[in-house]
């Protein structure tokens, strides 16, 4: 029987490398995977900066409503 030896040990050198080209191919992506993750970890602080925003700009700068 045969046993797949799927995990192969590979150099520092050979990864640095992996790494490098997977920023060049696909650094579009690891951006907006980026802020994607950002916005879901800090929601609350979006959410409520978007909605201080939205007041400011609705009811003027001076008229906002207190919490």
């Amino acid at each position: 029987m045969k046993t797949l030896n799927l995990i192969k040990p590979i150099s520092m050198k050979e990864f640095v490398n992996d790494i490098q080209n997977l920023i060049v191919k696909h650094w579009g992506k690891l951006i907006v995977t980026t802020i994607i993750v950002t916005l879901l970890i800090n929601y609350k602080d979006v959410s409520n900066g978007f909605m201080d925003g939205f007041r400011d700009s609705y009811y003027g700068k001076n008229k906002t409503q207190t919490k």
